[in-house]
């Protein structure tokens, strides 16, 4: 009986965890799209200023060092958008493989509900793209019109306060997690430079390793960051983009905690024994906070006096105090040892990723000179981003996951409405983050580049401006 309340309480506390990790994702997300609609204005702004040439000259700034005669080192850009945004990818590996093992992804049931929407919401706007771009040159860049920024559209949601259900953030939540898969994915197998086969090899053997270190649950971190660091290295000079790394990286992280009856049954014995210890002639465990009243001098003075002057004063019991502290440092090192890693490193990325990185990158992505010669006809880009984006997103999302519940493939969770979904659908055409990231990679020239990164933000700023009428419609006080 005893036993079983145990697994209850337990089993409660885990899933009590793991929803306040969800919670904060959300939380650190939406204010993070605030932040990160702040950065682009301010890319905007400064970009179209006459202090513009400061601005894309730091882009281009390099920084690094000398081996013998040769300077090696990397441009600014470059490594806000290779390397930063590694640890962005990385979080975003973690929050998927949290999600599939223990949060709303878990069950076939409860994710292809999600999985379908996620499917709809990248296919109709792919072929809306590739409509406006077949036969030219820009078909390429499909991939910018399928994405969702989660920060963005989280960001969103933040304005209407309690007026939006939980179910609704969640359902936005799991369906972007699909979403930037399906993203990653396309980086992975089209976005690709001529790949080195010797580099693919050496990052298929140090993920391997991870594999193996996974699988003995090693709980040191910095053995995966060691081996994360060497896996970017070898992806990068690979041809494949070295972001990729770091979702294989958050796959090997453990994503579980290590508490085993033996060691558990241990650290109670010693809190027992440490109880007991204290009710023995009125014994105190250690020297507490409540021994210290006097100040620092007071306490010198009144040590001194008593040293010289009283057999009274009250003496040190050293045994017991390293008895105690050795109890301390056994439950210290059975915690960290039961922690679990994958929680750890993710709500450690979390608040870099929203704070830090994401309004890095929109800050030195975003910014766009829009003049008298600039080319708004550079194949279809403009119409197949936007009306992929726009229209495509809610289109997709709605009749994958209607025809998914009829066809009795997928259940629908219980408190969301078509109108929900539709709203999630507009907010989900928010597609900056991963679309500019995909508009580095996939066109041939700066013209297109610069083309697609504008239609990506107009089309947000339509899918802004539509879903928070969707929102006011769908929702209630």
């Amino acid at each position: 009986m005893t036993e079983s309340i145990q697994d209850i309480s337990t089993t409660k506390y885990v899933k009590n965890k793991l929803q306040r990790a969800l919670h904060t994702f959300i939380n650190h997300e939406s204010f993070g799209g605030v932040l990160l609609f702040l950065c682009i204005i301010l890319a905007m702004v400064i970009a179209n200023s006459k202090y513009h040439h400061i601005y894309f000259d730091f882009l281009e700034l390099k920084f690094g060092g000398f081996i013998g005669q040769n300077f090696v080192g990397i441009s600014i850009l470059h490594f806000i958008n290779d390397i930063l945004m590694s640890l962005f990818f990385l979080m975003l590996g973690l929050e998927m493989k949290r999600e599939i093992l223990y949060g709303e992804l878990a069950g076939f049931k409860k994710v292809s509900f999600s999985i379908l929407g996620a499917i709809g919401g990248i296919l109709i706007p792919i072929l809306i793209y590739i409509y406006f771009n077949k036969g030219t040159e820009s078909v390429n860049g499909f991939g910018v019109a399928m994405s969702t920024d989660t920060a963005f559209a989280l960001g969103v949601l933040l304005f209407f306060g309690k007026r939006i259900p939980q179910i609704l953030k969640i359902f936005l939540v799991t369906l972007a997690i699909f979403d930037d898969l399906g993203a990653i994915l396309i980086i992975a197998f089209l976005y690709t430079n001529d790949i080195s086969m010797f580099w693919i090899y050496t990052a298929a053997f140090i993920t391997c390793i991870l594999i193996y270190l996974n699988y003995r649950d090693t709980k040191y971190i910095s053995s995966y960051i060691l081996l994360g660091i060497l896996l970017w290295i070898a992806v990068y000079n690979s041809g494949v983009h070295a972001t990729i790394a770091g979702i294989v990286l958050a796959f090997c992280i453990p994503g579980r905690s290590n508490i085993r009856k033996k060691y558990f049954l241990n650290v109670v014995n010693i809190l027992e024994e440490w109880k007991s210890a204290t009710t023995l002639e009125g014994k105190k465990i250690l020297y507490t906070k409540e021994d210290k009243q006097d100040n620092i001098f007071v306490a010198i003075y009144k040590g001194i006096i008593g040293f010289f002057t009283s057999n009274e004063y009250k003496k040190v019991d050293m045994e017991e105090t390293s008895k105690q502290v050795y109890m301390l440092d056994v439950v210290a090192k059975y915690s960290r040892y039961a922690q679990n890693p994958l929680v750890k490193m993710e709500m450690f990325l979390q608040p870099i990723c929203a704070y830090f990185i994401v309004p890095i990158f929109a800050f030195f992505n975003a910014g766009i000179r829009v003049d008298a010669n600039m080319n708004f006809h550079i194949d279809g880009i403009l119409y197949g981003t936007i009306i992929g984006l726009v229209v495509g997103k809610p289109l997709g999302i709605v009749i994958f996951t209607f025809l998914g519940e009829k066809l009795n493939i997928a259940i629908r969770p219980e408190g969301l409405s078509y109108k929900h979904i539709f709203a999630v659908g507009v907010i989900s055409g928010i597609g900056f983050t991963m679309s500019m990231f995909v508009a580095n990679l996939a066109y041939g020239s700066e013209e297109q580049i610069v083309l697609a990164k504008l239609s990506i933000l107009i089309a947000s700023s339509i899918a802004i401006f539509f879903g928070t009428i969707a929102l006011l419609f769908s929702t209630k006080k």
